[in-house]
């Protein structure tokens, strides 16, 4: 018997992550018309990765998903469009370019799902409403 490369399947591990992004970073549009990048990278802001346990109980399909969105250590989520006022920029660039405080925080799917909202809409009523349910 001849074992040839058809006779497996090979998943690739990517498939089942999704990282989504803004306008200006976008590699492709998904069927929901939300900005997405085929891999991770600093300018993915938001993804969801298959597998493990999932902290969203609602989830009723065996297939467990966890929600991540950037933000910093103290539960803010991060606002990748840029200010004009100088008073919405609390931090300076030293701060944010040499601390760099950001890390990916696990999410409920609905705040996931406000702030990709936020991120392709720009409008800051996703983002508010997705921070006050995080608090």
């Amino acid at each position: 018997m001849k074992i040839s490369s058809k006779d497996f399947i090979v998943k690739d591990k990517n498939l089942d992550s999704k990282y989504y992004t803004t306008f200006q970073y976008q590699e492709f549009t998904d069927e929901d018309e939300f900005y997405r990048l085929s891999k991770d990278g600093d300018k993915v802001f938001a993804k969801v990765i298959k597998g493990g346990l999932s902290r969203d109980m609602t989830n009723s399909n065996p297939a467990q998903y966890k929600y991540y969105v950037r933000g910093t250590n103290g539960k803010k989520l991060h606002d990748p469009f840029p200010k004009y006022s100088v008073s919405d920029n609390k931090s300076s660039f030293l701060d944010k370019v040499c601390k760099g405080d950001q890390q990916f925080i696990e999410v409920t799917k609905s705040v996931f799902e406000k702030y990709i909202t936020f991120l392709k809409t720009e409008s800051n009523q996703y983002l508010t409403s997705a921070q006050r349910e995080i608090m």
